[in-house]
């Protein structure tokens, strides 16, 4: 009996010690490894790579020009070609720009809001593996 309850105490103990992911991703990163303490950021950091998204600042003044629906186009020294997607998400909070620019002349002080932009399917294939790349959004308010 008490062997069995051992078995069933290990089987018990092995369960908690796996880890598994939330759901489906690609690991983007490894903050701890077996055997050290896990901090603040977890074990690792985990992304759905699949559909890429773009998030980009608007100024506070040109956001009601922006609508659900509208053609975006990305470019970035990162990559040659120009990809394109479309406006998912207006954000809904005003806040300081995170992106600066290195212009000496440039408004630091600009509040922005986030807008959400869905890549196309090949293009967000090409750039699965950039996460968290600065990029340059031109949003085409015409279509």
């Amino acid at each position: 009996q008490r062997a069995i309850a051992d078995v069933a105490k290990a089987k018990a103990d092995l369960s908690l010690a796996t880890v598994r992911a939330p759901l489906a991703g690609q690991i983007l990163q490894i903050h701890a490894r077996p055997g050290e303490v896990v901090g603040d950021r977890g074990i690792a950091a985990l992304g759905q790579t699949r559909q890429m998204n773009v998030i980009a600042e608007v100024y506070e003044l040109d956001v009601g020009r922006v609508q659900v629906g509208q053609t975006a186009t990305i470019t970035s020294d990162a990559f040659p070609e120009t990809l394109q997607g479309e406006v998912l998400q207006v954000g809904f909070q005003v806040s300081p720009q995170n992106v600066l620019s290195t212009d000496p002349v440039a408004d630091v002080d600009q509040r922005v809001i986030e807008v959400k932009i869905r890549l196309n399917p090949t293009d967000s294939q090409r750039v699965a593996t950039l996460t968290n790349l600065q990029v340059t959004v031109v949003i085409d308010l015409n279509s």
